[in-house]
């Protein structure tokens, strides 16, 4: 099944990568004023809501159907199947988000680290002690965004070992209904145990 690319979610997503479309694309002619557009405003951090598409038909003094041409157009020249460009996310933020028992959390960012974690890895970190009152951790989960040039990892640890049996049945009940999705993501293990009578 083939997916129509919608103008106004396609000229959204451009957004998120506006600084690299600039650097790829904005010296070509047939982009430049769009690109331009898309650089004259931090349109996702506004609080304005987005432009629509009548006022960039008014901003950029095109009609409809050429707007949104050259927007499906500049989207598949960073995404067809030719591949004609490579985005580059060079930039690396990594944070830890380490919950403990409930209602105690500590945060910390990095901008490099030898290895990524994987989940299920126990880690140690003693300098969070103090926030925390422990430092045996494992990696809950992980979860990678790319925007902009920005490769941001988040990377959640919970206080104790990691024990897959418990993983395994923590997920099982969410699923059968046993524990809503707070419990899943807001209680600690053993306050989970517990509820789950293990």
């Amino acid at each position: 099944m083939k997916t129509t690319v919608a103008a106004k979610r396609a000229f959204l997503d451009l957004l998120f990568i506006k600084n690299q479309v600039h650097k790829l694309l904005g010296n070509d002619e047939k982009y430049r004023k769009l690109i331009a557009f898309m650089m004259s405003n931090d349109f996702l951090e506004s609080d304005e809501p987005l432009p629509s598409l009548k006022s960039m038909e008014s901003s950029l003094n095109m009609k409809a159907h050429k707007l949104r041409k050259l927007i499906t157009d500049l989207y598949n020249e960073l995404f067809s199947y030719e591949l004609k460009h490579g985005l580059k996310f060079n930039k690396l933020e990594i944070y830890f988000d380490l919950h403990c028992f409930e209602g105690q959390f500590g945060y910390f960012k990095c901008t490099d680290l030898a290895y990524i974690p994987r989940v299920g890895e126990n880690m140690t970190i003693p300098f969070l002690k103090a926030k925390v009152g422990t430092d045996y951790f494992y990696v809950y989960s992980i979860r990678h965004t790319l925007e902009n040039d920005v490769q941001r990892i988040d990377i959640r640890l919970n206080s104790g070992f990691f024990n897959q049996y418990f993983h395994f049945e923590k997920h099982k009940a969410y699923e059968l209904g046993r524990i809503s999705l707070g419990d899943l993501f807001r209680k600690h293990d053993l306050n989970l145990k517990d509820k789950m009578e293990l």
